[in-house]
């Protein structure tokens, strides 16, 4: 080619700059095999590095962001699977060489044709006649809702649902944006050991137990949402920063303000479920999906309320049309199982076989399962191992040994719930087969208890952990990895005991681990750092310390 232009892939044409963020530019792009219109992320390298390059801390950012690259491709793979309605198509996705020597990220996805909310919001007037109508903000949230709803059933939390994350496109539909980059952002549930300092979310928007460094689960999507439903209806965010109170203390400890105080038109029934989903103890709000079945009877219209113009003007693009056909998937649906009928893991039909996998044949799925781990393809390892569990005769060591596999499978792919389970059943028969201090029991019950909190479910995951953490006392005093993964292990425990309340237990973990930190790493490395920090926001009322 000789128009100059640069081209991913050897198909993807880059053409005009269509926008910027804190970590990507995205372009009008031009599919050039399909021939067809796509939208082309490109996600931009650090520039800066602090420390020399050898330090420490640059060692530990450098490693930091290797680690979350990788991740990133994974979570993106993910989310094209899903087939939502609600998220932009994602087609491709890579990672291109630089001149520079430097590697950038990119993806391709479905090029939109819409208005995000910021920019609606930024047009509209609510002051009279010219408010737009409470459907309208109605079926904005509940469309969203059904979005986090499928998502949450398999384990993602967007982290930074926001107005400019939101689109309403032509005929209506709403998409929520930028699901990859805000799991890349947020890299986990819980914040590392080792990780670098850094808010996850957008301060306006943010959910106390995110403002306290504490467990992001579905709840703190739910309160974004909240947060943004109240900006729909009333023009204006529920709660605000001042000189005198900063914005972290407001939405951690001022009362939900009312929408129908702030908009008289705001039916009681919503005004109460913005206050549920507003509430500052994670278990007290509603589930993404509760939360679309309240608003579902008003955004189809079977419920009246007051109307009013639409942002923009735009009647094709009218939140309220895509009503006459309800956007929920039915209770239970997981978009990630793979289907009966795949293929078996000795190359025929997954369907109708009752002849047992060989030891040789389970080598040989060890042996592929390997390959398309290292080639970061685990959609297809999952389904060679779940094919072969079938297989395997119930009860056998080989049985086990292609569970714990698939959950090791399953984990790389991100399928957090799914995995903990698995882990957990092979830790409990290689327990009562080989002794609780097997290393394969510790490692199961580590696993299962580090996706268990990545899943957002402290009950499950402290037992897991403090399973661990008990027995593998003998081992960390002759292994320095196996050391750190207990060191690594309380530092989650003490953030899940802040989760469910119990604060003082979570600092009296902390300060046990502190010099156990300051041994190995330096009582000034990332390590030490980062757990004061966690410390200092569980306990951050003056005059106390750590």
């Amino acid at each position: 080619m000789t128009d100059g232009k640069r081209r991913l892939a050897g198909r993807y044409r880059i053409d005009g700059l269509l926008g910027r963020g804190g970590m990507s530019e995205v372009y009008f792009g031009y599919d050039e095999r399909l021939d067809r219109p796509v939208a082309v992320k490109l996600l931009r390298p650090p520039s800066y590095v602090p420390g020399s390059p050898d330090s420490p801390e640059a060692v530990e950012i450098l490693d930091a962001l290797d680690r979350d690259q990788r991740r990133f491709l994974r979570e993106i793979r993910m989310s094209a699977r899903l087939e939502l309605v609600g998220v932009p198509a994602v087609y491709d996705t890579g990672v291109d060489d630089l001149p520079d020597g430097t590697r950038q990220l990119w993806l391709v996805m479905q090029l939109l044709r819409g208005s995000t909310l910021e920019t609606l919001l930024d047009g509209a007037s609510f002051s009279g006649s010219d408010t737009p109508g409470v459907a309208w903000a109605v079926a904005v949230a509940a469309q969203i809702a059904a979005v986090l709803a499928d998502v949450h059933r398999v384990d993602i939390v967007h982290r930074d649902i926001k107005a400019a994350n939101v689109m309403v496109t032509d005929g209506g539909l709403v998409k929520v944006l930028d699901f990859g980059i805000a799991i890349l952002r947020g890299a986990g549930a819980l914040p590392r050991l080792t990780q670098v300092d850094r808010t996850v979310g957008t301060p306006a928007y943010m959910s106390p137990e995110q403002w306290a460094g504490q467990l992001v689960t579905p709840a703190s999507d739910v309160y974004s949402l909240g947060c943004l439903l109240f900006e729909l209806l009333t023009g204006d965010m529920p709660f605000h920063g001042s000189s005198r109170m900063p914005l972290r203390v407001a939405h951690q400890e001022c009362a939900v303000p009312s929408a129908a105080a702030a908009r008289k038109s705001v039916p009681p029934a919503v005004d109460k479920l913005v206050a549920a989903m507003l509430a500052k103890d994670p278990a007290a709000r509603p589930a993404a999906e509760a939360v679309y079945r309240a608003l579902l009877p008003i955004a189809a219209g079977t419920v009246a309320v007051a109307d009013g113009p639409l942002p923009g003007g735009e009647e094709r693009r009218d939140p309220v049309r895509p009503f006459r056909q309800p956007l929920l998937g039915p209770m239970g649906r997981d978009p990630f199982r793979v289907p009966a009928g795949g293929k078996a893991a000795d190359g025929g039909s997954g369907t109708g076989t009752t002849r047992p996998l060989t030891e040789d044949e389970a080598i040989r799925l060890r042996a592929d399962v390997q390959v398309l781990l290292d080639g970061e393809n685990p959609s297809d390892a999952i389904r060679l191992l779940e094919a072969g569990l079938g297989r395997a005769v119930p009860g056998s060591a080989l049985e086990l040994q292609i569970r714990r596999t698939l959950a090791a499978a399953l984990l790389i792919g991100g399928q957090y719930r799914r995995a903990a389970q698995l882990f957990e059943q092979a830790g409990t028969a290689y327990r009562q087969h080989l002794g609780a201090a097997d290393p394969w029991a510790l490692d199961c019950a580590y696993q299962a208890g580090h996706a268990y909190a990545q899943a957002g479910k402290p009950g499950k995951a402290l037992p897991q952990l403090r399973y661990y953490v008990m027995n593998a006392v003998p081992l960390a005093a002759r292994d320095a990895d196996e050391a750190a993964k207990v060191m690594e292990s309380r530092f989650v425990i003490a953030q899940l005991l802040a989760s469910i309340g119990e604060i003082e237990s979570a600092i009296t973990e902390l300060r046990a681990i502190r010099p156990l930190l300051a041994a190995a790493y330096g009582p000034e490395s990332a390590q030490v750092r980062n757990l004061d920090r966690q410390a200092a926001r569980l306990r951050p009322a003056p005059g106390k310390t750590f």
